[in-house]
């Protein structure tokens, strides 16, 4: 599971059965779910913007975010 950062204090108390988490951060708190058998469902809770530049996970959310709505 991919480790991001986090500058809030919010956090996920019931994850939905539909949802798998994709994040966490350093206290455990969840920071990013998909919906399986989904065509393009993701919900992040840090900033990717951050730091894409260096983390190759980061930099491919904003990829797949464009080719989705390029679909759409």
């Amino acid at each position: 599971m991919e480790k991001v950062n986090s500058y809030h204090h919010q956090g996920i108390k019931t994850l939905s059965e539909q949802l798998v988490p994709a994040a966490t951060a350093e206290d455990g708190l969840i920071e990013a779910v998909v919906m399986p058998n989904n065509t393009f469902i993701l919900a992040v809770q840090w900033h990717p913007e951050f730091n894409y530049e260096v983390n190759e996970n980061n930099f491919t959310l904003f990829i797949e975010f464009v080719r989705a709505c390029k679909q759409h």
